[in-house]
């Protein structure tokens, strides 16, 4: 075996990078208006709360109506080296008045396809209809109340519950 060369070329950044780096996220702190999803919770915050070592990066979806006169803010997070893979997506929904939160979580947790288990005072976590993990968050913010609906592409794993109440907790702080 040789040694390396001194005069080996220095390393560069050229197009021959693997994966892109992802978009760089920016919190947001409980802003007075809802306009996206993507900046309530950044992509390598849920990688670290469910220890997984890949890089994500996330993409706004153009909000849509959510039925009942809401509007859901949504954000997709997938691999930054892939972005035709999923790992989760996040829906924020403003209500225009302020909700009893058992009664906003009730009312998120129509995404449930068990039954909601207790994560905070104002979260639950479920089986989702679509065989993943829903992370449901009601929180008061600017006198109305602000519901997140997190949904990860994996089923529901109670390793990972200290990770979901970290998820849980960040999105109440920021919502």
């Amino acid at each position: 075996m040789t040694a390396p060369s001194s005069h080996s070329p220095a390393p560069t950044t050229s197009a021959t990078t693997s994966a892109p780096s992802p978009t760089p996220f920016v919190p947001a702190v409980s802003p007075a208006k809802v306009t996206a999803a993507c900046p309530y919770l950044g992509p390598q915050e849920i990688a670290k709360a469910i220890e997984d070592p890949n890089i994500y990066d996330s993409k706004e979806i153009s909000p849509r109506s959510a039925g009942h006169g809401l509007t859901a803010y949504g954000c997709d997070y997938h691999r930054a080296d892939d972005p035709g893979s999923h790992l989760a997506q996040l829906a924020v929904l403003p209500t225009p008045v302020k909700l009893p939160q058992a009664k906003a979580l009730e009312t998120a947790t129509e995404v449930c396809a068990d039954k909601p288990q207790s994560l905070t005072e104002t979260a639950v976590y479920c089986l989702s209809k679509d065989n993943g993990t829903a992370i449901v968050v009601a929180a008061l913010s600017h006198g109305a109340t602000r519901i997140a609906i997190f949904e990860l592409a994996d089923p529901v794993n109670d390793s990972y519950h200290d990770g979901y109440v970290t998820l849980a907790k960040t999105l109440a702080d920021r919502l």
